[in-house]
């Protein structure tokens, strides 16, 4: 059974999944995203949180003031200090002293600046977050474009060339990224602490990532770290909408936390 564990005061709250297995002192902590409360796309968060907890992992799963639909709770803190003081309650009623910590796209962006605050993470769960575009994204267009059918080429050609309008929304006013030289500094002092990076990329994010080559451009001389895992999944869609797609990914997180 999941125990609610209050938050800020009494003014939020969090599910915690205790270990049933044999405990490693160590708490795995599910960020909502914008559109994805606490429970994940089709209750995918529920799901990994027991298997999780079947493995000697504790998990926590809250929904971060002001992101989506979740009420602004109390004082006005940031988003990194509300995630550190969850570890501060997960850690009295659990005695865990190491986290994994991440999510989902805006719930991935939260986790990496929480891992840059707070020596506790030992682990970051990147799910569709932060790649560079530049020359692979533009040959995944291209190769896009071949794909379809030649009737559709005129549009996706004026698209390409477009000067994009200023007023327009564009992906930074969705995201919380760092500049790529910050993103790599502080990847360079995350690796150098020892944290462990699971940056799973899916195809469902085609507006930003096209092409596998993306993460060597976005990850640079770290790409193939020992600490860092980078995939690309283009036949899955963002919200892992199939059932054998969550149960791949659930597979794939069970694993890697179960090796750090």
């Amino acid at each position: 059974m999941d125990e609610v564990i209050s938050l800020d005061g009494g003014r939020g709250y969090g599910l915690l999944t205790r270990a049933t297995g044999s405990p490693k002192g160590k708490a795995v902590v599910l960020l909502n995203a914008g559109l994805i409360h606490r429970v994940g796309p089709f209750r995918m968060h529920v799901n990994l949180a027991r298997r999780l907890a079947e493995n000697g992992f504790d998990v926590f799963r809250f929904d971060m003031p002001n992101i989506g639909d979740a009420q602004a709770g109390g004082a006005k803190v940031s988003g990194e200090s509300t995630v550190r003081a969850a570890f501060d309650a997960i850690h009295d009623a659990t005695g865990a002293q190491r986290f994994v910590v991440g999510g989902i796209c805006s719930a991935a962006d939260k986790g990496w600046r929480v891992a840059i605050a707070d020596n506790r993470v030992e682990g970051v769960l990147l799910l569709d977050g932060m790649a560079v575009q530049g020359r692979w994204f533009r040959m995944g267009q291209m190769r896009l474009m071949l794909s379809r059918s030649p009737l559709r080429w005129p549009g996706m050609v004026l698209r390409f060339f477009r000067a994009k309008d200023e007023n327009a929304p564009g992906l930074e006013d969705f995201r919380d990224w760092p500049e790529h030289p910050e993103f790599l500094a502080q990847l360079e002092e995350l690796l150098s602490r020892g944290v462990r990076i699971l940056a799973l990329y899916t195809g469902g994010i085609s507006y930003y990532l096209l092409h596998a080559k993306q993460l060597d451009d976005t990850f640079g001389r770290f790409r193939w770290n020992d600490g860092l895992e980078a995939d690309f999944w283009p036949h899955v869609d963002h919200m892992f909408f199939s059932a054998t797609h969550r149960e791949q990914l659930m597979t794939r997180i069970c694993r890697w936390v179960a090796e750090g």
